[in-house]
């Protein structure tokens, strides 16, 4: 683990459809965490007035964002990363926050794959030395991620 703890927050949020279980896509997201989840809910309605439940998670700890983080990283496919890795600029927002997408089914089987549609979304907020590029930030700390588990 690296010595300096980077992640400073992270929220989740995911979609619960009309034709979902709602604890199913909450197990979904427990899945990914490995510490205790209480969810905001918010009944939205869609297109044709079907009920659509968007569930929200945050994580304000610096240990629990960042253990979280390199949990998800962990469980990544070598692609998978490579995929992030080759494209960061394209997850990384204008403030430095750090963008993925998960693909739900998977994760309710307690596997990570990156997934556009229908996912669940997770932004983390790093903590960057002043004036740093964020890309270049967090792309060193892939790199870090990486070293360690080559040790």
């Amino acid at each position: 683990m690296p010595e300096e703890r980077v992640v400073k927050a992270a929220e989740v949020s995911v979609f619960a459809h009309a034709t979902e279980d709602e604890e199913k896509v909450k197990r979904a997201v427990k899945n990914l965490a490995s510490f205790e989840t209480t969810f905001e809910t918010t009944k939205l309605s869609g297109h044709y007035d079907d009920p659509i439940t968007l569930l929200n998670l945050k994580i304000s700890k610096k240990k629990e964002a960042t253990d979280f983080f390199e949990a998800i990283y962990a469980k990544l496919s070598s692609l998978d990363k490579r995929t992030i890795f080759d494209n960061l600029s394209n997850h990384v927002d204008e403030h430095g926050s750090f963008y993925l997408r998960i693909d739900k089914q998977k994760a309710y089987n307690g596997r990570v794959v990156l997934q556009e549609n229908d996912s669940i979304r997770i932004k983390f907020k790093f903590q960057f030395p002043f004036k740093a590029d964020p890309v270049t930030t967090i792309k060193e700390y892939f790199l870090n991620l990486e070293d360690e588990e080559v040790q």
